[in-house]
């Protein structure tokens, strides 16, 4: 199960692409006039693991993977971030960032808005990345460094005709594993749960999601059929 978790963020405010994306992303029916006023924030959350063995002493770092993002636009007040915090937060929760956490990422953000002469042609993105360790087998490890290639070469979606056919069971809490890595949170006892043909098992949401992005198991990287 996972041993301990991180969270690190990273704001930046970035140029839009071209008047046009800037516009496409206003709230719609907002004034045309009015754009110059307004400021697009982004968040993405991002998530890998450091898969390892505490026996034998082996480490295998995942590339951190986007799974979520959420964004809103805001009027572009005095006090930015203060005046939007609440709003803030709730995205901030939604996306599973801890209350604890979220303080920190909203200084940064308020730190960063206010060391900015103007907003026009940018927009404020706000990376989440979320880092867990799994213990795992000396095997895993090993099938996830031979994967690793296949990982860097870009994210493939698995088939949808392959993610139907998993197999759902009803979780009996006598696995090693006890925690959806995707998510991060337990799996409770008599729920019900997808096991993946590797043996791994997710809550059927979580696993769902994962591989509609990417075609390998979150834990040790079993390739299912992707489409190409």
């Amino acid at each position: 199960m996972a041993i301990w978790i991180k969270y690190s963020s990273c704001v930046n405010f970035k140029p839009q692409e071209n008047h046009q994306e800037s516009q496409r992303h206003m709230i719609i029916g907002q004034p045309l006039h009015e754009e110059d006023s307004m400021l697009r924030v982004l968040f993405s959350l991002y998530k890998f693991y450091f898969l390892g063995n505490l026996t034998g002493g082996s480490m295998f770092t995942t590339r951190p993977v986007k799974i979520n993002s959420k964004e809103t636009c805001i009027p572009i007040t005095s006090s930015l971030v203060d005046d939007h915090d609440q709003e803030f937060k709730e995205i901030l929760t939604v996306m599973g960032v801890p209350g604890r956490k979220q303080s920190k990422i909203l200084r940064k953000m308020a730190s960063l808005a206010r060391s900015k002469g103007t907003f026009s042609g940018v927009f404020m993105e706000v990376e989440l990345l979320v880092g867990t360790y799994q213990e795992i087998t000396e095997a895993d490890i090993a099938r996830a460094e031979r994967g690793s290639m296949d990982i860097e070469a870009g994210q493939i979606p698995a088939t949808k005709s392959s993610i139907d056919a998993l197999e759902r069971v009803v979780f009996d809490g006598s696995s090693s594993t006890r925690d959806c890595t995707v998510c991060m949170e337990g799996i409770e006892a008599g729920s019900e749960a997808t096991r993946m043909p590797c043996s791994h098992v997710y809550h059927s949401d979580c696993i769902v999601q994962w591989l509609r992005t990417s075609y390998s198991c979150p834990l040790c990287r079993y390739h299912m059929p992707g489409e190409l």
